[in-house]
């Protein structure tokens, strides 16, 4: 009778136990459901919002020139199609360096930059031989065919030519600023023998020798009066310089030979680079090419209606012989 008594109390404790572990239970869970709702669901840490990258161009020419005027659609492109989360501070003006400086520092503290806006006269100066090629006089058929090169198989392989070159960079995009033409006193028909005025570097005297010219120098301020002197007989220019200066009052016979003087790499620093990824590499390179196209479409309309305008004060475009 005792053992059946204690088996009796054993199932009656066990039966408390069980029902004080299911009230506790229900109450807990009651206490993490309000009324009306559904039960708690298991919530995660809400991942972080990622910084836009910043990246710093540096640019050796005024935001009021046609090489800044890209950098700032570049800029604006760049922002756009990476939704806001690449941005470009550009520095103008050669704030953080000349082209050549820039190329040789880049690696070491002294260059701030990621992009570079940069000559190819400059990359050629630091031993990109290839890309000198670009110098050539007539390299070009004009605008349209400078855009069609650029997206050319050379044109890519070229791009490449910094890294190869140990330079610690590569190119993202090709681009030019105008034409440069030869703006003659008297229709001789030819250069040769002729004291012309060019940019005072090695390309500009490179140019000049090539077409039979004697090159000189002379400060931008004293060029018109030279020529209406006859110490000059022309000066190799673009057509802004043309236009400023009012040289058809000078020079009224425009050799129209669509040569550029040196045109543009964009480049980026393998160390900025690598911390992008390959969508964004494509997002720098792609912009840069639909800023290139619209840039050089604005300059090429620009020229068009400065020729009009520059016959309208009686200059003449004329061809040299062959």
């Amino acid at each position: 009778m005792k053992r059946k008594h204690r088996i009796i109390v054993l199932i009656v404790i066990i039966l408390v136990l069980f029902a004080g572990i299911t009230g506790l239970f229900l109450y807990r869970k009651g206490k993490d459901t309000k009324p009306g709702s559904s039960p708690a669901k298991e919530t995660t840490q809400p991942a972080m919002e990622e910084e836009p990258k910043i990246l710093v161009m540096a640019v050796d020419a005024p935001f009021d020139t046609a090489y800044g005027k890209l950098a700032l659609a570049y800029k604006e492109e760049v922002e756009t199609m990476s939704g806001g989360m690449l941005t470009i501070n550009i520095y103008e003006n050669g704030i953080l360096g000349t082209g050549t400086e820039l190329l040789t520092t880049i690696g070491n503290d002294a260059n701030a930059a990621d992009i570079m806006l940069v000559l190819i006269s400059d990359l050629a100066e630091v031993g990109c031989t290839d890309s000198a090629k670009l110098l050539e006089p007539y390299r070009f058929n004009g605008h349209d065919g400078f855009l069609k090169w650029a997206k050319s198989k050379e044109a890519a392989a070229l791009l490449e030519e910094p890294e190869r070159s140990g330079l610690g960079a590569t190119g993202l995009f090709f681009t030019e600023d105008g034409f440069r033409y030869l703006f003659l006193k008297e229709d001789h028909g030819e250069v040769k023998g002729k004291q012309i005025a060019a940019k005072a570097s090695e390309w500009g005297e490179k140019y000049v020798s090539q077409m039979g010219g004697v090159y000189q120098y002379l400060p931008s301020v004293d060029i018109k009066e030279a020529i209406l002197s006859g110490d000059l007989d022309g000066v190799e220019q673009d057509l802004r310089f043309y236009k400023e200066n009012s040289l058809w009052e000078a020079a009224p016979y425009i050799i129209v030979d669509y040569h550029l003087f040196s045109p543009c790499n964009v480049l980026i620093t393998l160390e900025a680079a690598e911390k992008l990824s390959k969508e964004e590499r494509d997002i720098l390179k792609t912009a840069g090419e639909k800023a290139a196209e619209a840039s050089i479409e604005s300059i090429k309309q620009e020229e068009e209606a400065m020729l009009k305008a520059f016959s309208g004060y009686g200059a003449k475009t004329v061809k040299l012989k062959k």
